[in-house]
């Protein structure tokens, strides 16, 4: 074949000819810009190259040793630039994505608006009885309760109707509660959440070491027993299947949550900073939509979606969640923060939340609603900076990198780690903390959105927190029962924040305080259902208490004057004295102001609740020993 500066179809490296031919097309394939006839070629080459080569001996690879070495490499390489293939629709949208992030991030920050809050906040609803009781009712109404009432009275009347009870049994003992011994029930829950006890028994124990005597005055253990296993707010007969299109997770509360709920909202309104994080029912038992949270101290549980005032800590909305559904095109996390900021949006409010929720689209959908936002985020967010613009900061470091969009600004700094804050509500500026340093005696000097986000986003947890000091911690193996007592528990709390916002900081009430007043109002409600004769039923207080448990001394009674008649006074004796059966003792307690015969009577009154029925069981006769 004739050498016309053509590559053969056929390549055979052992042949000088072909190589220096090879080697000129290498060099032309680096030579911008190819002319109409080099293109021409390198078209040719391409179609010889994509022929099927023929097998190499090992005379060839010898040859190969006499090409320079630095052209081995390019040697290797297709003698033509390979064509690119059109990149699929996934992969086109991939890149413009990437270029059009790239041109809308920048370095800096964008100035926060200066929007008025034009919301409205505090309470909205007048207040009649300015009392605990008054507060709790703007939450906790009347209607409320009946229908708890009514459910429990009916759910009752179902199950013993299908139970078959031996005579000695307790439930014989049921009957329909009132509204009123439902508020005294609740009233004395609220006392457990103050007097904690191992054992639910303990709070009607006759034992002086435990001496409660309001729970046995209330009602009787075995009436609040019966209430605490028939408590019921729905009716089972509406319940649907698992199966059903229908079905709610939540049916057995779904009543009261939502009257809570909307209560909650219409009476109480947020300032203009709020907060959006989760609350924590503890709950460890088979359930569907539990959850494990390592962050809360309650690890496992019935996850609840809260938003609150960051001032004031009250809980203004608030949703369950009963497991996963098919989220917005959005995604999960902003839907939830849709939802529970739905009423509170487009009045310059500012939302705190934490990297769980926070999303460049949530924070653009938010300023869209007139609502600034700030939290921490997650840099892999969708739609953030691309990673070509997020550099690694060393600890040495002191450098604040800010980055905008125009719209929203992500804050990168190192604390003990590399933190990003993403607000469109600050700009990069700092600001003094109050705080010194205790080491170098500098204050101490933070960005302006991060010393804003320490301070007002942990409302939620703060609200979690005091509905758990008080919380009615007992065993059940109905989750729905932890559930309501937590809801309840969060109403009288919130209750209390609305005390606290209309009432003037001098002479506030504590929160244990407020509780106790309220368990006061509560149980005075209670009918009076227990035999009153005895003076150690319903009278039993601080008396009863201090006459079993302070330090007693039998004392003669002396004269009251000199000019007495008597010289040798006596009185009645509090122990074994019948009514048309007086007994008379030369002997008192002074600390009690009674008086009583030395034996057996001192021992028995400063020993018993009630003395008088234990000195009949032990002197059937009625005698007690002279003196």
């Amino acid at each position: 074949m004739e050498n016309d500066g053509s590559i053969p179809e056929v390549l055979d490296l052992s042949n000088p000819d072909h190589l220096r031919l090879l080697m000129e097309a290498n060099v032309r394939y680096f030579d911008p810009p190819l002319s109409e006839t080099e293109s021409a070629t390198a078209s040719t080459s391409s179609n010889v190259s994509s022929a099927s080569p023929t097998p190499v001996d090992s005379s060839s690879l010898e040859l190969s040793s006499l090409v320079d070495s630095d052209l081995e490499e390019d040697l290797s390489e297709p003698i033509n630039p390979p064509t690119r293939e059109p990149l699929s629709d996934d992969e086109d949208e991939t890149q413009q994505s990437s270029t059009d992030e790239e041109r809308g991030w920048r370095r800096g920050a964008t100035k926060p608006p200066s929007w008025e809050f034009s919301g409205t906040s505090g309470l909205q609803r007048e207040l009649s009885d300015p009392t605990p009781l008054g507060y709790l009712k703007l939450l906790i109404d009347d209607d409320m309760m009946q229908s708890i009432v009514d459910e429990t009275n009916r759910y009752a009347q179902t199950s013993l109707a299908n139970k078959t009870l031996t005579p000695s049994s307790r439930f014989r003992k049921w009957t329909d509660v009132t509204l009123e011994t439902m508020w005294a029930f609740f009233g004395l829950i609220i006392g457990m959440g103050l007097i904690i006890v191992d054992d639910l028994e303990e709070y009607w124990s006759t034992d002086p070491v435990y001496a409660l005597p309001l729970f046995r005055s209330v009602m009787s253990r075995d009436q609040f027993n019966l209430i605490l296993s028939y408590l019921h707010l729905c009716n089972n007969a509406d319940n649907q299947p698992r199966d059903s299109p229908n079905y709610d997770p939540l049916f057995k509360i779904r009543k009261f949550v939502d009257a809570l709920n909307n209560n909650f909202q219409r009476t109480f309104h947020p300032g203009k900073d709020i907060a959006i994080d989760e609350a924590m029912v503890a709950w460890r038992g088979n359930l569907s939509f539990r959850v494990y949270n390592p962050d809360k101290p309650d690890k496992f549980g019935i996850k609840v979606f809260q938003l609150c005032d960051s001032q004031t800590g009250y809980c203004s909305n608030l949703e369950f969640y009963t497991g996963k559904k098919a989220p917005s095109a959005k995604g999960a996390t902003f839907d939830v923060v849709e939802r529970l900021i739905r009423p509170y949006i487009n009045c310059g409010r500012t939302l705190y939340v934490d990297n769980y929720y926070t999303s460049p689209d949530l924070f653009t959908y938010l300023k869209e609603q007139r609502t600034l936002a700030c939290g921490t985020m997650r840099i892999n967010r969708k739609n953030g900076p691309p990673k070509t613009m997020i550099p690694k900061l060393k600890k040495t470091e002191k450098e604040t990198v800010a980055l905008t969009n125009g719209v929203i600004t992500l804050l990168r700094f190192f604390d003990k780690r590399e933190v990003n804050v993403l607000t469109t509500a600050h700009d990069n500026s700092v600001v003094d903390t109050g705080k010194v340093n205790r080491s170098t005696g500098d204050p101490i000097i933070k960005l302006h959105a991060v010393n804003e986000y320490n301070k007002l986003m942990g409302a939620v947890d703060r609200s979690d927190q005091m509905v758990a000091y008080n919380a009615f911690k007992r065993r059940t193996l109905k989750w729905w029962k932890k559930a309501f007592f937590h809801m309840f528990g969060l109403g009288v709390l919130n209750a209390y924040l609305i005390y606290r916002a209309t009432t003037p900081a001098r002479g506030q009430q504590s929160h244990r305080i407020f509780r106790r007043e309220l368990v006061k109002q509560l149980v005075s409600q209670a009918p009076v259902g227990r035999s009153p004769a005895s003076k150690s039923g319903r009278e039993l207080g601080e008396s009863t208490i201090f006459r079993l448990t302070a330090r007693h001394f039998p004392t003669p009674i002396l004269p009251k004057s000199d000019a007495a008649k008597k010289r040798k006074p006596q009185r009645d004796c509090a122990v074994c004295t019948e009514k048309g059966n007086r007994k008379q003792s030369r002997f008192e307690c002074t600390s009690c102001d009674v008086g009583l015969h030395v034996h057996p009577c001192f021992q028995i009154f400063h020993t018993c609740v009630n003395p008088r029925r234990a000195f009949k069981r032990r002197h059937p006769s009625g005698e007690a020993q002279a003196e």
